[in-house]
């Protein structure tokens, strides 16, 4: 896998540690910087990422403590009490070589993802190594998903689809969906001097076979982590004294746990006995691994 450590912006040069300006973009997901309607979204730098695996009482308490400190998200919906809806759509290939972490499938993964029942759909590659992360992703329609399905099918302005990338990286790739999981995200987000920092809080997290390019909300489905809540500290260059004070105070300590590695463990689909790439901890074996 690339090490995401150290790569060229969009001008060639290598990423720095002094933060760039910030923009709405960058802040409600600091593995991005650069907003963009069309095409792929993308940066030199990368972001951290921090996961733990949460009792409801401290995903309540720690949410009090950011209260006033950081900003709700623009998607919050007052109606699920500052929540909204997530649902992705995962791909792996029919040997679930992702789920597997063979060869370039390490710490890759391509998925559809929306907000709400009828938000914001994006096409996102997401690569992960460690604690860092980067991802790109392009904004489409509910009707923009045919040309990953259709040979021929094109949409988008001069007929240009502004998924080609994502379409022929899934190609090349033998990557088909494989499932979906949806999810309550109760989100905050701010800024410091070291850069854009973000917390979530999902809870609810639910899963379904497929085999369509369809991102529908999740049916009754069986929770994945009940009495659980999965926090993520987002940020970029360094921990923000905010996170670090959180941190210290509810005495986190992080974990590495997948929603999508947790589901398709659930489903029995992928023979356990069939070795992985990876040494797996006893942790992982239960379903927390990474991707």
């Amino acid at each position: 896998m690339e090490n995401l450590s150290r790569k060229p912006n969009e001008h060639g040069q290598n990423s720095t540690d002094s933060p760039p300006d910030r923009t709405k973009n960058e802040l409600e997901s600091p593995s991005l910087f650069q907003s963009q309607t069309s095409g792929a979204t993308q940066d030199g730098a990368v972001a951290f990422e921090l996961k733990f695996l949460l009792t409801e009482q401290q995903a309540k308490d720690i949410a009090v403590a950011l209260q006033g400190r950081l900003a709700p998200d623009p998607y919050a919906d007052p109606s699920l009490q500052g929540a909204y809806r997530t649902t992705s759509l995962y791909t792996d290939t029919a040997g679930f070589d992702v789920y597997r972490r063979n060869g370039n499938h390490a710490g890759t993964k391509f998925r559809v993802r929306r907000y709400g029942l009828d938000g914001p759909m994006f096409l996102e590659r997401k690569d992960k190594d460690g604690d860092r992360v980067r991802k790109i992703r392009t904004t489409i329609s509910a009707g923009d998903l045919c040309p990953l399905y259709e040979t021929n099918a094109e949409s988008g302005v001069n007929g240009h689809w502004a998924g080609v990338w994502f379409r022929d990286a899934i190609r090349a790739s033998g990557l088909k969906p494989v499932c979906r999981i949806g999810y309550e995200r109760i989100a905050f987000m701010g800024s410091t001097d070291s850069g854009a920092i973000r917390v979530t809080f999902d809870r609810n997290i639910r899963g379904e076979m497929t085999n369509n390019w369809e991102v529908a909300p999740i049916r009754e489905a069986a929770e994945l982590l009940p009495g659980f809540v999965i926090g993520e500290f987002k940020f970029r260059y360094a921990l923000p004294a905010l996170l670090k004070e959180v941190v210290a105070d509810h005495r986190l300590v992080p974990t590495t746990i997948s929603k999508y590695r947790r589901f398709i463990n659930a489903t029995g689909c992928v023979p356990q006995e069939a070795p992985l790439n990876h040494a797996v901890s006893a942790t992982e074996s239960g379903g927390t691994a990474d991707v």
